[in-house]
């Protein structure tokens, strides 16, 4: 952590070039979940097949990305990050255009479960090109950067998405991806690092499949409960709870859990799992009340959460600057009680709510979660030596996607109870659900800040 009256270290022009080259790549990942959304309708009628099984094209693609998490350590030691990145880039393109060209659903939907795993090779190669390239010191602003560019890719994505199926049909969503992706593909060949290759131990076969049938079916269960999908969430946590086991008892696990049990991993983990639960959560009610609640059209309540997505992405640049200054656990901390304080109030405004207020609220809170979720990654990242960066990595990607699973069923399942009630009820009751979340996420917060404070003083005697 940085002295509050020194300048921050400087971070060369080629690490920031490398990190520029990580985001384009990050915000191709990221535009295409929420493009192709748009594109579902279209993608259904043209298919012929139903709305549920059309669904599978989104489903697929987070499956997918979820099984591939668990590996990814053992590829960074085995290609080198940069190198590694660059197969899971050619991968993701590949499957863009396989996907454009898919003649049915079934076709399409499996080769969007490939391009998931893509994808989530990608991200995490990402992060850990930036970690080996900044050090500790400088990852705040590195990944403040990565968050900026990474967070328009949600707000643009949609816009796009209407405006290309307004002139053109479904596939061109995915064609779309080439071009992109080529630029980026080309300036990676060229700007960055590939990484140094070991020989790593080999795969402990047993543990990879447990947490790859653990993981998806647990995060594919949370985001669509009901009485099926609870026995494969039962399912997903045994599996996982037995990975656990596994490997506390291997020399060599895919993913070393023993990270989890240093105190400022740990702390970071559960602040992301949490800030991630309430975040998601947060996805899925706003819309809904907007339209049941406020009176919102659709396409207006998209307009009307259009500046609190702006405010997290700008919020998420100033985020890296400070924790590279304070340390993530203190910027992690404010942003928490930011959350906290603008979603209070929330189950207190009905219809008659002056609009304004609305929008300062959201916009509130919007600055908070970019100063919440990102600070506490880099705190787990900057806690990892650099061998243990690709572990690093893995484990805050999933807890955010297990958190965000979570979160947003856990959100979903009281509104609907509420809502038989009636709207005031349900909305009140799902807040409160996110308030919770919100204060949880606090006090995890609280923790890492105190676990970083406590690392500092140990390092310094």
């Amino acid at each position: 952590m940085t002295d509050l009256r020194t300048a921050l270290p400087p971070i060369p022009r080629s690490v920031w070039v490398a990190s520029g080259v990580m985001a384009l790549g990050g915000f191709l990942g990221n535009m295409d979940g929420s493009i192709v959304a748009v594109g579902l309708e279209s993608m259904r009628l043209h298919l012929g097949v139903s709305l549920i099984e059309i669904q599978w094209v989104a489903t697929a693609f987070l499956l997918g990305l979820s099984a591939a998490l668990p590996l990814t350590p053992w590829l960074v030691k085995k290609l080198g990050a940069g190198r590694l990145w660059l197969w899971a880039l050619a991968a993701f393109l590949l499957t863009s255009a396989a996907c454009a060209l898919a003649p049915d659903a079934v076709t399409l939907i499996a080769f969007r479960a490939v391009q998931g795993m893509a994808t989530g090779v990608l991200v995490t190669a990402g992060q850990t090109v930036i970690g080996l390239a900044v050090g500790p010191d400088r990852l705040g602003r590195t990944m403040g950067t990565l968050g900026l560019v990474v967070g328009l890719a949600p707000v643009v994505g949609p816009s796009v998405g209407g405006f290309l199926l307004a002139h053109f049909p479904w596939p061109v969503l995915f064609w779309l991806n080439l071009p992109i992706g080529l630029v980026a593909f080309g300036l990676a060949l060229r700007y960055v690092p590939r990484g140094d290759r070991e020989q790593p131990p080999p795969v402990d076969w047993p543990g990879l499949l447990l947490v790859s049938l653990g993981l998806p079916l647990l995060v594919y269960a949370l985001t669509d409960l009901g009485p099926v999908n609870g026995v494969l969430a039962g399912a997903g946590a045994v599996a996982l709870a037995v990975f656990a086991w596994r490997s506390s008892r291997v020399p060599h696990p895919v993913l070393d859990l023993r990270l989890t049990l240093r105190p400022v991993m740990g702390s970071a983990l559960a602040t992301v799992l949490l800030a991630g639960a309430g975040m998601f959560g947060a996805v899925l009610l706003l819309p809904l009340w907007f339209q049941v609640r406020l009176g919102a059209g659709p396409a207006e309540a998209g307009v009307l959460l259009a500046p609190m997505g702006l405010a997290t992405t700008v919020f998420v640049l100033l985020a890296g600057r400070l924790t590279d200054r304070y340390g993530g656990g203190a910027v992690s901390l404010t942003g928490s009680v930011v959350v906290l304080a603008s979603t209070v109030p929330l189950p207190w405004l009905g219809p008659d709510a002056p609009m304004a207020l609305v929008q300062a609220l959201l916009v509130v809170r919007g600055a908070g979660l970019g100063l919440s979720i990102m600070p506490a990654s880099t705190a787990a990242y900057a806690s990892a030596a650099a061998g243990e960066l690709g572990h690093a990595t893995a484990l805050v990607n999933i807890v955010l996607r297990v958190g965000g699973a979570a979160g947003g069923a856990l959100c979903v399942i009281v509104l609907s109870h509420g809502l038989s009630v009636d709207p005031a009820t349900g909305f009140g009751w799902a807040f409160g659900v996110l308030g919770a979340l919100c204060v949880l996420g606090t006090a995890a917060a609280a923790w890492l800040r105190h676990a970083e404070r406590a690392s500092k003083v140990d390092s310094s005697t």
